[in-house]
């Protein structure tokens, strides 16, 4: 087998996340993992890293009670995403111009965090082991149903024909959408990038406490954008999503009530879940569709956006055959830069929290000495916002005047593709 890259050279190893074969000349190492190169070596740490965050901030906001029991089991979930996000920079730290090393070494963890990993399994462990009704009484257990048999139907007279059942009105469904070929199963997450525009999109799950603040910016300058609306959003603000469309701006679908849909949060790949069928993502697409008939009297633009971000080639075949291409947002792996403004990180402490300031420089300094800047750049934020200080929405103004400084033309999504090519066919299904 030779490498990919250099096919006159045979291949050492396998990529660990492309399976690509590579040789000594263009091969990367993470700790024991061997990779094809760095954009491969990037994304995998970043996914790691980004995954670990999620489950950790899935778990939080699970937490009912602040007690010794709830830290105990948060406890793993901050040390690992912790330890993913020092791997991640650890490696970036060492592929730097004029680093020392560009591999990690195989233990992760290091020798002075030994001791206290070691106190943490333990105390995990011994945690689980602790019932829930500690300290109080069990419940009784609950009696038993009793069985019994119905009556015998007392035997009736024969009963002359019944007459033809009145045929209901047919109930009003939605317009099917014409089945979309297979290009449109493509993730979309960057336009052309010979023209200077950008489309700000906005993701609206639940939270609205954002909304009147970010719509009285774009009114002011003028700026339309485009919003991914959940159904259980559009039912709870019906005169939000009014006002967006009475002031131009585009709406698409964010499913009904933003569901997970692949394995992401647990172990950093996207595999559909068990539960996630077509039919069900279908399901999800229809209703918030539906909702926004009923506030609206318009179908929704013909775009949707996977919760979370967890979508594969699968899930988007399933999209596209209910007429949405999926959107979303513009990733960098050379320059290990992306324009998710990471506004919904609330968490002060977390590696991957950013300040409202360190959000306007990253989304104003993207693509700084690439030749194309933010040409075609799709920028994600949110309608809503957990943050208790320094919320991001409070500097799109600063944005909104710094991009048009710069001369780039703020556009909708459907303005941002209107003169893209067409995405290229997707090679197989379950391919990201």
């Amino acid at each position: 087998m030779f490498c990919a890259k250099h096919p006159r050279t045979l291949a050492e190893r396998l990529c660990a996340r492309c399976r690509a074969p590579a040789c000594g000349h263009c091969v990367r190492r993470a700790g024991r993992r061997t990779y094809c190169g760095e954009p491969c070596a990037v994304m995998h740490l970043m996914e790691q890293a980004s995954a670990a965050a999620w489950a950790r901030a899935a778990q939080e906001s699970r937490r009912s009670v602040h007690g010794p029991l709830s830290r105990l089991r948060l406890a793993p979930l901050r040390w690992a995403a912790a330890r993913a996000q020092r791997r991640f920079d650890a490696y970036l730290e060492g592929s730097k111009p004029g680093a020392r090393a560009r591999c990690l070494r195989p233990a992760w963890v290091r020798p002075r965090m030994a001791a206290p990993a070691a106190a943490m399994i333990v105390a995990v462990a011994a945690a689980a082991f602790v019932p829930r009704h500690w300290g109080s009484a069990p419940p009784p257990p609950a009696p038993e149903p009793e069985i019994s048999l119905p009556p015998p139907e007392p035997k009736q007279a024969p009963q002359p024909p019944a007459p033809p059942p009145v045929q209901p009105a047919p109930r009003r469904e939605l317009a099917a959408r014409p089945h979309a070929p297979s290009p449109f199963a493509a993730d979309i997450s960057r336009g052309a990038m010979e023209a200077q525009d950008v489309a700000l999109t906005f993701d609206g799950g639940d939270e609205s406490n954002a909304t009147g603040a970010i719509l009285d910016a774009l009114r002011s300058r003028g700026v339309h954008a485009t919003m991914f609306l959940t159904g259980r959003y559009i039912r709870r603000h019906p005169d939000l999503v009014r006002r967006m469309l009475a002031e131009g701006h585009e709406v698409g679908n964010h499913t009904n009530t933003h569901p997970h849909l692949t394995s992401y949060a647990r172990d950093g790949r996207h595999a559909t879940l068990p539960d996630v069928t077509r039919e069900f993502l279908q399901a999800q697409l229809r209703a918030a569709e539906e909702s926004f008939r009923e506030v609206a009297g318009r179908p929704l633009a013909a775009f949707w956006r996977a919760p979370y971000g967890e979508h594969n080639g699968e899930i988007r075949a399933w999209a596209a055959e209910a007429g949405y291409r999926h959107v979303g947002w513009t990733r960098d792996a050379a320059g290990r830069e992306d324009l998710d403004s990471r506004d919904w990180v609330a968490d002060p402490t977390s590696r991957i929290y950013r300040s409202s300031r360190e959000i306007r420089d990253r989304i104003l300094g993207f693509g700084q000495g690439s030749g194309h800047g933010l040409n075609g750049g799709i920028v994600l934020m949110h309608l809503g916002t957990e943050r208790r200080s320094d919320p991001a929405h409070v500097r799109l103004p600063e944005i909104l005047d710094g991009l048009a400084a710069r001369g780039y033309r703020l556009v909708t999504i459907s303005e941002l593709l209107r003169d893209a090519p067409p995405p290229p066919a997707v090679a197989r299904l379950g391919g990201r």
